[in-house]
């Protein structure tokens, strides 16, 4: 495993990020351990918690951890930490994962965030078999990083577990790199599913069609804004592509809620018109062709499905059947109904 070494972000190598070691230190307090001494440990003030950007080495997370382990007398203290964890209280890393659509695009996001927010090994979705596995493959110099990886193991496992459930299903089985302990009563609370332990990697395995079923808290708005936030901060992607997918985003959904104009979607991207007008300018993006394209996109799915041009028109967010025309006659060069009659000759 010495080559995966050579990975896209090699500044993020073998370390955690403040913002999701302080989830951690919150609830290792909570378990008895103080704030206060962990800080000591790590050698890390408060204020440096405050840089979003702002990473500690993951061995010294590991010593905290083994120190605690001790006060505590608990061998499992790092999954214990890590099943504690909630998709919601890691900023954008966490919470992204209850926007998408289905699991793949989760496990498909995961693999490319993951490294935010702590970077000891390579996340992978893999299929073998017919059998759908997410697995974690610790870099070789985390080979004794037992309490990091038991937290992070904690941590996905009970994401995953709740996405799987809202899709409908349970994970499938769990498999767990250490021998079974006497008694594995808290194991299976943390994944709620078979274990198989002592195996060669830690990983989960989910039900096929769970994978591509629909989320019910899915919300592709936020979602895109999220990625730009993410992309950003791995210095990933295009500038341009990454606002212009936001912008289409709100534009969708704001055509969903029955309004749609400039002011309102950058109301909803948290921009004032200035400012949302002035980053349209310096991308080189027109507001105009951009909503023109979405309805005609739109357009396009409703009449396929059978919709009638009446309830299209509402759907598009036009205030009347008149608007609805004449934008059809700009996309088409031609009437509704002129274009109705082609289409059912």
């Amino acid at each position: 495993m010495g080559d995966e070494k050579q990975i896209q972000h090699p500044h993020l190598y073998m370390t955690m990020s403040l913002q999701y070691l302080t989830t951690q230190l919150d609830q290792l307090e909570a378990f008895g351990f103080p704030r206060a001494k962990s800080l000591e440990i790590l050698q890390l003030s408060e204020e440096e918690f405050a840089n979003p950007k702002a990473r500690t080495d993951a061995a010294r997370v590991e010593n905290m951890y083994k120190i605690a382990a001790k006060a505590l007398n608990d061998r499992r203290l790092g999954i214990r930490v890590g099943y504690k964890f909630r998709v919601h209280e890691y900023q954008k890393t966490g919470s992204i994962y209850s926007y998408c659509e289905n699991i793949a695009q989760v496990l498909e996001l995961n693999e490319r965030y993951q490294c935010l927010a702590v970077d000891v090994g390579k996340p992978e979705y893999r299929i073998e078999d017919g059998r759908h596995y997410f697995l974690y493959n610790r870099y070789e110099e985390a080979k004794d990083m037992h309490h990091v990886m038991g937290a992070v193991f904690g941590a996905w496992a009970t994401a995953f577990r709740w996405l799987a459930w809202a899709a409908g299903h349970e994970l499938k089985e769990a498999h767990l790199m250490p021998n079974a302990p006497a008694d594995i009563s808290f194991y299976k609370e943390v994944v709620q599913c078979p274990i198989v332990f002592g195996m060669p990697r830690n990983h989960v395995e989910f039900h096929p069609e769970s994978i591509t079923k629909p989320l019910i808290t899915r919300d592709p708005e936020k979602l895109a804004h999220a990625i730009g936030i993410l992309d950003k901060l791995l210095n990933l992607g295009d500038e341009s592509e990454n606002f212009k997918a936001s912008v289409s985003a709100s534009i969708q959904a704001a055509m969903a809620e029955g309004h749609v104009s400039l002011p309102i979607v950058a109301a909803r991207m948290n921009m004032s018109e200035r400012q949302f007008r002035n980053k349209m300018t310096s991308l080189s993006l027109s507001f105009r062709d951009m909503l023109e394209y979405e309805r005609k996109e739109l357009f396009s799915d409703l009449h396929a499905n059978g919709e009638s041009f009446a309830s299209i028109a509402q759907a598009l967010a036009y205030n009347d059947q008149a608007a609805f025309n004449r934008a059809f006659k700009r996309w088409y060069n031609m009437s509704p109904s002129q274009y109705s009659a082609n289409t059912t000759k």
